[in-house]
């Protein structure tokens, strides 16, 4: 019987080995996509600054999303002495009414929108630029101040400390974080919201809280 022929021979070895390699890669995607993290608005990935007053109150401001109630807010905005006051509700299905001065956003009922409650007029997206003046956003309650907060843990120039206050008659937890320029305070409730941020840009403080959603501030006629 005749030996194959060489050249034959290498084309068949080297397309055996194309094969394995393509197969290989295959596998090895199929393993790096199961194990590749998933990302979600409200279930951000979540790592602790391994400060433990800050991370006393990361902990709860992270945890906001899941809770039911209604909290009134004061709001000075130090450059320019603009007072405003605001009011969020979450009630259930994760609906959301965040209400600041004249200016409603509502979310998590079908249809997002912000609106002028003076004009009522209405834009179906969540518009931040509506308060910009006052130099907050719609999530300053939580998500925004939970941001602010890491970022300061990353520039603070001591550690924060920790101690706890009564503010409009609920219980709080508080961090002092010494950063360049003076120290920034940070507060949460046992529910994650916001109880007080005293800054040299912002003053927020709750002013009252109930766990009962308020469902007046759903309407935006």
């Amino acid at each position: 019987m005749a030996s194959p022929h060489p050249a034959r021979t290498a084309a068949r070895t080297r397309l055996r080995m194309v094969v394995a390699i393509a197969t290989s890669v295959l596998v090895l995607a199929g393993c790096f996509t199961g194990a590749r993290p998933t990302f979600d608005d409200d279930q951000p990935l979540i790592a602790p600054t391994g400060d433990a007053a800050i991370d006393a109150v990361l902990d709860r401001l992270d945890n906001v999303g899941i809770a039911e109630f209604t909290a009134d807010y004061s709001i000075l905005t130090r450059l320019g002495a603009l007072e405003s006051t605001a009011t969020v509700v979450q009630a259930d299905n994760s609906r959301r009414s965040v209400t600041i001065n004249d200016t409603r956003f509502v979310n998590g009922t079908g249809t997002a929108a912000t609106c002028n409650l003076t004009t009522h007029e209405c834009e179906a997206v969540i518009n931040d630029a509506r308060v910009s003046d006052v130099q907050i956003g719609h999530d300053f309650y939580g998500p925004s101040f939970a941001r602010r907060l890491r970022l300061d843990a990353e520039r603070r120039i001591g550690d924060a400390r920790g101690y706890e206050i009564t503010q409009a008659g609920q219980p709080a937890v508080c961090a002092d974080v010494p950063v360049s320029g003076g120290t920034k305070t940070y507060c949460a409730l046992e529910s994650g919201a916001l109880a007080r941020y005293d800054g040299n840009d912002l003053l927020i403080d709750l002013t009252a809280y109930s766990p009962t959603p308020d469902e007046t501030k759903f309407d935006t006629t």
